[in-house]
């Protein structure tokens, strides 16, 4: 499966953004979000999720466990950049 998000167009704080990401990661079929550009069945059992948030782009290949892992942790854990906590706060510099 293979899921495109653009997290800039929901206002929501990041802890929310992490619960919603993570609900999605334990049920991929049965959960979709205001911010899912798009959503497509590939067959694989990776789930390729392509984020986008601020001046940044993170690609995820999750398998099964991944996907739990991610979800317990929060996505902004295993990313390389500061991922602020409120929308407003956006680093326009990256």
């Amino acid at each position: 499966m293979r899921v495109k998000i653009n997290r800039d167009v929901c206002p929501a704080q990041l802890a929310f953004c992490e619960r919603c990401l993570g609900k999605f990661l334990k049920e991929p079929l049965g959960y979709e979000r205001r911010c899912f550009e798009t959503l497509e069945d590939d067959g694989s059992e990776i789930l390729t999720v392509d984020l986008h948030t601020g001046s940044h782009n993170v690609v995820f290949e999750l398998t099964p466990e991944e996907r739990k892992m991610v979800a317990g942790e929060g996505w902004a854990y295993f990313v390389d950049f500061n991922v602020p906590m409120y929308r407003n706060k956006v680093d326009k510099n990256g």
